[in-house]
């Protein structure tokens, strides 16, 4: 512990969880955001700002609905908020990297950062503005915080799924890897911007990550046959990628022959190394 001034007062700053009420007494809910920001939070529960402002739980809400009209606080789930610093207020909430992995160890999801939102940060130029997309292991409905909208897909892999941690300006955060996010866009083209837009972040990944291919053979697996087909074809045919034996070899090993895309029939030539229909033409922008 140590002594610290705030707000032309003198309080001893602890362990924001567990220590008495009492030490922060002095504390208003109409600073509250700013001396949180001063503190590193970057999220706050209904329980933790009770304990700060030595209030009840049930009043929480109320006590905090002017600092959160005023653009303070942004809801992430009831009795969870973010912690809004003054450059983003007026924005509504600071970028989803500040706050999802705290959210999401609150919410106690297992997650991992996805689709565009994962290539975005591994270096692919394409993605969907202002949508995030998280990969969670239980059900977890869409929301708006500030401009972006946080989107969650229920996937069983998650938990096996190759990801690692991704230090940010804005935060830590757990993303799934090139390879595992070339695979999650390749067997959810919809949720890429189709199969064009998919080719393109595809193509963009396999040149920024030169060891993609031992990063997708650990997780051909987890996906579909079908995506697994798809993506071979792509980096081979679209991204002109060499050396793809074993992935080929992979694709081969099971007689399941799939459509390059899911939408437009099964007419086309079937290419025999990748056990694809090459159903339409895929133009990706290269």
């Amino acid at each position: 512990m140590f002594i610290l001034p705030i707000i032309n007062e003198t309080f001893i700053i602890g362990n924001m969880n567990t220590m008495n009420s009492r030490l922060y007494n002095h504390i208003k809910s109409g600073n509250l955001a700013d001396w949180l920001v001063s503190h590193g939070k970057t999220v706050i529960t209904a329980e933790e700002v009770a304990d700060i402002l030595g209030i009840p739980r049930q009043e929480v809400a109320q006590r905090l609905l002017r600092a959160r009209n005023k653009g303070q606080f942004a809801t992430l789930s009831k009795g969870i908020w973010a912690v809004v610093p003054p450059e983003y207020r007026e924005f509504g909430a600071p970028e989803p990297q500040r706050y999802i992995d705290v959210m999401m160890e609150k919410l106690e999801c297992e997650y991992c950062v996805g689709w565009l939102s994962a290539a975005a940060i591994h270096g692919a130029r394409h993605q969907a503005p202002q949508v995030f997309q998280v990969a969670l292991d239980r059900s977890l409905r869409e929301r708006k915080v500030g401009r972006t909208k946080l989107i969650f897909y229920k996937r069983a892999y998650v938990s096996e799924i190759s990801k690692r941690r991704v230090n940010l300006s804005s935060g830590a955060i757990m993303v799934a890897t090139p390879g595992a996010t070339m695979l999650m866009a390749a067997a959810d083209l919809i949720l890429c911007g189709g199969i064009d837009n998919v080719a393109t972040i595809i193509t963009e990944l396999a040149d920024e990550n030169p060891s993609f291919l031992q990063d997708i053979m650990s997780n051909v697996s987890l996906f579909p046959h079908t995506a697994v087909c798809r993506l071979g074809w792509i980096l081979e045919n679209i991204s002109g990628q060499k050396g793809l034996d074993e992935l080929s070899d992979y694709c081969q090993s099971k007689k399941t022959i799939a459509e390059l895309s899911p939408y437009d029939g099964r007419s086309g030539t079937i290419n025999k190394r990748w056990n694809i229909i090459e159903n339409r033409a895929v133009e990706a922008d290269i």
